[in-house]
């Protein structure tokens, strides 16, 4: 006798067919971009074992992965080594820079540059081998969720954690990454605005990128891209699935500033699509995976998403977005292919 399927598996089979044609209208496969892709920033957390993330990296189509961590820094060098042994080296290491309380409005900023400076030349003294930092956070919504208590943070460029976190990175001849949240902190983000200009004429030779694109609006960026040459942005969560999450309203998430370069469609707007293919350059493309729900719901469905938008680009714009700004700006030394076999 065949198998029996009752009411619920009908709905939910028809659930997903229906979300499948709602994200992939009239696909094919010369569609989907299909060279080498990095993802610039990813984080593994407590939530999240190296084994899981291993398997979850081996089976989504993402070829190299920079991953920071949100853990114990104890158990960090471990984790790491799990990790690159079972992915086939497809991880490479960006220490952390929120770790030591970096993030409470509390802590004392000199404690907390040396704690750094400490945990630096420790993870040189072991002979880890790193490509850069993660984000540091200048700006953050507050969160009251059960994976993560936070009172928020809103510094900015003046700060001395800030400079001091800053000057560690560009002393160690890395890429900077910050997290402003101009959308959340909209009172103050044309200060902040003014200040991150003023940061990159300052080092002109120097390269910043902005996660989650800075929470900015199309306008703002390209003011960004025409008074300097040397910020970049990155694309994590500025798409439809981060969209649904807040839609979703999940209790205790604040973070409601983010942009979406994307129509309902999930195809790639074309103003976005216009300034990426004149500046391609300035856009490095990363998923900032963080919680374990991150890794294990819809990390593949927002890979997809990211490879179809690279298709409406400009093939050398695509490549640079997907691999070669990430690749230049760390030093990777990775081969970026326009078409993989």
């Amino acid at each position: 006798m065949g198998q029996i399927w009752d009411t619920k598996d009908i709905i939910l089979s028809m659930k997903i067919l229906l979300a499948l044609l709602l994200l992939i209208p009239s696909l094919s496969i010369a569609e989907i971009y299909n060279g080498t892709l990095i993802d610039a920033h990813s984080q593994k957390g407590s939530l999240i074992s190296a084994e899981q993330l291993s398997k979850k990296i081996n089976e989504v189509d993402v070829d190299y992965t920079l991953l920071s961590f949100r853990q114990s820094p104890s158990k960090i060098k471990q984790d790491l080594k799990i990790i690159q042994n079972l992915t086939n080296d497809k991880v490479r290491y960006l220490i952390p820079t929120k770790l030591f309380k970096f993030t409470q409005k509390s802590s004392d900023p000199k404690l907390l540059i040396n704690e750094l400076n400490k945990f630096v030349t420790n993870m040189k003294k072991s002979k880890i081998d790193y490509v850069g930092f993660g984000e540091i956070i200048v700006q953050h919504a507050p969160h009251n969720h059960k994976k993560l208590k936070y009172e928020g943070i809103n510094l900015d460029f003046s700060s001395k954690r800030i400079t001091g976190a800053i000057d560690i990175v560009l002393g160690d001849k890395k890429p900077v990454i910050l997290h402003v949240e101009l959308n959340d902190y909209e009172d103050d983000s044309k200060k902040i605005l003014n200040q991150l200009i003023d940061l990159a004429k300052r080092n002109p030779n120097e390269n910043f990128l902005l996660m989650h694109m800075a929470q900015i609006e199309f306008d703002e960026a390209a003011l960004i891209i025409k008074h300097t040459n040397n910020i970049h942005f990155i694309t994590s969560h500025a798409d439809n699935e981060t969209f649904k999450r807040m839609k979703n309203k999940e209790k205790g998430h604040s973070q409601s500033g983010w942009i979406n370069m994307f129509d309902e469609y999930n195809n790639l707007k074309k103003n976005w699509i216009d300034l990426m293919n004149e500046n391609p350059r300035r856009f490095v493309l990363a998923l900032d995976n963080v919680f374990d729900g991150h890794w294990l719901r819809g990390y593949a469905t927002r890979v997809f998403i990211w490879r179809k938008a690279l298709s409406s680009l400009d093939k050398q714009a695509a490549l640079l977005i997907a691999c070669g700004n990430t690749n230049d700006y760390f030093k990777l030394d990775i081969k970026c292919l326009q078409e993989r076999s």
